[in-house]
């Protein structure tokens, strides 16, 4: 069976934040055809629990949705870092906070259908304070909910953010162990 191939790329807008790319294809039936691709930095979202069941959430305005959402801390993987440095840096940009403790849950593609980036997922626990100075551009709030509050947030619609929502779904089979030892079983 043919492949899809890639037969030129070419920047047509710099950004900030994301290039957009025309990628030329050729397709398994061997017809050509262009796409637009948002060429973006990998990135990282970290689910942060205390060791009370707290989970450290922020509360930003997003251009995209035309309002604050309630997400967990993420950010942009910088040139030359590996994702787990990225997740202790942004855990300190955005709340203040950095954890001995942190695990990879896994990850995914962002929106593989027009962009490249890859979100890495970790859980961060034993908490403890220490913070960085925000990206000059995040007005973020500081939001702690009780554990056993997420998911009724999440089917309620309250927690929008699709990696906010793919995280707590990565981290299902160890979230399910906190709180069934919360609950006494």
């Amino acid at each position: 069976m043919a492949e899809t191939t890639i037969i030129s790329r070419e920047q047509y807008l710099q950004g900030y934040i994301f290039d957009i790319e025309k990628v030329h294809l050729r397709l398994p039936d061997g017809r050509e055809h262009t796409y637009d691709l948002v060429d973006h930095a990998d990135a990282v979202t970290i689910l942060p629990i205390d060791d009370e069941g707290m989970v450290y959430f922020v509360r930003q305005y997003r251009v995209g949705a035309e309002k604050e959402l309630l997400e967990l801390p993420a950010g942009v993987i910088d040139d030359g870092e590996q994702p787990l440095t990225a997740a202790h840096r942004e855990l300190q940009e955005e709340i203040g906070r950095d954890a001995s403790q942190m695990e990879r849950l896994g990850g995914f593609f962002m929106a593989a259908g027009y962009s490249n980036e890859y979100m890495h997922v970790f859980y961060a626990s034993h908490l403890r304070e220490k913070s960085l100075e925000q990206d000059e551009d995040e007005f973020l709030s500081l939001v702690k909910v009780d554990l056993r509050e997420v998911f009724g947030m999440i089917r309620s619609g309250e927690i929008e953010d699709g990696k906010t929502i793919s995280a707590f779904l990565l981290a299902m089979p160890m979230l399910n162990e906190l709180l069934m030892a919360a609950n006494g079983f």
